[in-house]
């Protein structure tokens, strides 16, 4: 904790690096700073936290449903209110994801970090605190629609932010392991919320309150309340994490900002390094460009390429401007990659939540425990009039435990172990290609067999694992890795927003197809089976577009090669299609645009 105390608020010191005048050695030190770290467990932990806390919400908010619609809409058969709940969060997800990203661009990862947690938080206490007023003066279902859309913005916020400020922290050779990480805490959240509303359902139960109606509605309160707490934790470390060295190099272009920043962040003391006069050192590393490298004393150390000093001063920081935008996006193709990247997430979460519904009928009838005569409430998985509802919610949080959870958690835990050796393009094309071959499966299976039941169990496990030992990681990692610094933020959450209108179209086309499996009799389960063998398609098209729009992202990386070399520095994939001929990155030009015109 010393070395936190350290850095604080030491950017105000900036003026110790005076000493060194020349740009291209703060430059140089900077990346050599950041490449010579070992794994960031600090950044992983700020990042991670947060993205626990997101993964919390979501799933904490499905299984309160079910308990908000048993106090609300007891008698109620339609799940109509529950799924517009669902909706609103995403869409407020979606809006999230793009804004924010946006204005991490604009203004600065460290402004905008930190944010998107105080929204999350004072937004998870409106709906804990929303009711019907007194003698229902008030509309619950519009509160929670209104404040579920705000939790939404604040998840959504977190996406781009945690994947950037990752990336840009992160020494190269530990980027996707440190980025895999913190991605696993989604998973970990959602095993978090499982674990609450367990404990939370088993102590209301034993409390023997009873006015049932009111020990419920404070069940779902707390299940979700508590989310706040590792909020409020993640909150003290992100308003202390400094602006990321990148940002300050290639956007606010000050280096003895971004210098100072990288080494105490780093604990490292700024070594010195003897370079030309008069040159300016720009900042990707040594490629095919027609210019002279400096030679490095030692091993492991990048080289770099020399170009003449700009006429430009140490601060002139960077500004968006339509010819920048028209050149980087259109003229040197790279919308191609955005539009790859975004609709890749979007055809993953189409299938994500497609097999991921996480309603109580749903998941009974896939354990085989569905006990229902006719339409009843969405809450409700046996219509015995002595059925208990403690017994009820109980097993919906083990069902979903194991289904939902498990396999994902394994997934995960085997990406951070591969990550940084395995293709990740060729895995996620290979996993969109996996996927497919489950969904036919499961589909056949329903069809044919006309039953859930063990079979169906493994293969919804298995299907989980391979999520998260695939595309549901490498589109979150993907997109922090391909874009310039400048675009980083706002690709990757333009990428990550069309992923969640994917899982909104879901939503949609399941209300209105019914097709949740979660009536009684054969013919929901068949119809159920050929709803998945058409979701293979989408599958399918992502493991397309993944082959011939995605670049590599690693060094020695062949199309169909599951195994690749080390990733690509940011600064070496930022050039884009273009590559070394790219003239949008290329920083040492004698004028810049300042804005928009």
């Amino acid at each position: 904790m010393g070395r936190w105390r350290g850095r604080l608020y030491a950017t105000d010191r900036a003026r110790d690096f005076d000493h060194e005048r020349d740009r291209h050695v703060r430059v140089r030190q900077i990346y050599e700073t950041i490449d010579r770290q070992n794994f960031q467990w600090v950044v992983v932990l700020v990042a991670g936290v947060g993205f626990l806390v997101d993964g919390f919400s979501l799933f904490a908010g499905n299984i309160a449903l079910p308990m908000i619609a048993y106090v609300y809409w007891h008698d109620d058969p339609s799940s109509f209110r529950l799924t517009c709940i669902n909706i609103a969060t995403l869409a407020g997800t979606l809006m999230g994801q793009v804004s924010f990203g946006f204005m991490a661009d604009k203004n600065g990862r460290k402004k905008m970090y930190g944010a998107e947690l105080v929204l999350l938080i004072g937004s998870t206490l409106g709906v804990v605190m929303s009711s019907t007023g007194t003698n229902g003066s008030m509309s619950i279902y519009a509160w929670l629609i209104w404040w579920r859309i705000m939790v939404g913005i604040g998840v959504g916020a977190d996406y781009p932010l945690s994947a950037v400020i990752t990336a840009e922290f992160a020494p190269t050779k530990h980027r996707a392991r440190m980025m895999a990480a913190v991605f696993f805490m989604q998973p970990l959240g959602q095993i978090a919320g499982n674990v609450i509303s367990l404990i939370v359902v088993s102590i209301s139960r034993r409390s023997g309150n009873e006015d049932l109606t009111r020990t419920v509605d404070q069940m779902w309160r707390w299940i979700i309340g508590i989310g706040v707490v590792p909020a409020v934790i993640a909150l003290l470390f992100r308003f202390a994490i400094p602006e990321t060295p990148r940002f300050l190099l290639d956007i606010d272009d000050d280096p003895v900002k971004a210098e100072f920043d990288a080494t105490q962040l780093f604990g490292e003391t700024s070594a010195g390094s003897e370079l030309e006069s008069n040159m300016w050192c720009d900042s990707l590393e040594e490629s095919n460009l027609s210019s002279r490298s400096v030679d490095e004393r030692s091993e492991g150390r990048p080289s770099w390429t020399i170009a003449p000093a700009p006429l430009t001063t140490l601060n002139s920081s960077w500004r968006l401007s339509k010819e920048d935008l028209k050149q980087y996006f259109w003229t040197e193709g790279n919308w191609r990659t955005l539009a790859a990247t975004s609709m890749c997430w979007m055809l993953l979460d189409f299938g994500y939540y497609g097999i991921g519904l996480s309603s109580p009928q749903f998941l009974a009838k896939t354990w085989g425990t569905l006990h229902l005569s006719g339409s009843s409430p969405p809450w409700m998985t046996n219509d015995n009039p002595n059925a208990n509802v403690y017994d009820m919610f109980l097993t919906t949080s083990v069902q979903a435990l194991v289904i939902l959870n498990t396999g994902s958690f394994a997934g995960g835990l085997l990406f951070i172990t591969f990550a940084s050796h395995i293709n990740r393009v060729s895995l996620q094309k290979y996993g969109f290609l996996a996927l497919a071959a489950l969904f036919i499966t499961l589909g056949v299976v329903f069809i044919t067999i006309h039953q859930e039941g063990p079979l169906a169990i493994t293969l919804y496990v298995i299907g989980q694992m391979m999520f998260n030992f695939g595309p549901n990681s490498t589109t979150y990692i993907i997109p922090a890795e391909l874009f310039p610094t400048r675009y980083r933020a706002t690709c990757h959450g333009i990428s990550a927003a069309s992923g969640k209108l994917g899982s909104i179209l879901v939503q949609v086309f399941s209300a209105y197809y019914k097709f949740g499996s979660t009536s009684p009799g054969d013919n929901q389960t068949r119809r159920y089976g050929t709803i998945l063998v058409i979701f293979s398609a989408a599958m399918i098209l992502g493991a397309l577009i993944t082959h011939f729009f995605i670049p590599e992202v690693q060094e020695k990386a062949k199309r169909g090669s599951l195994w690749a070399g080390k990733s690509k520095s940011l600064e070496e994939l930022a050039l884009g299609k273009w590559g070394p001929r790219s003239q949008s990155v290329i920083r040492s030009q004698p004028t810049r645009s300042m804005g928009i015109s």
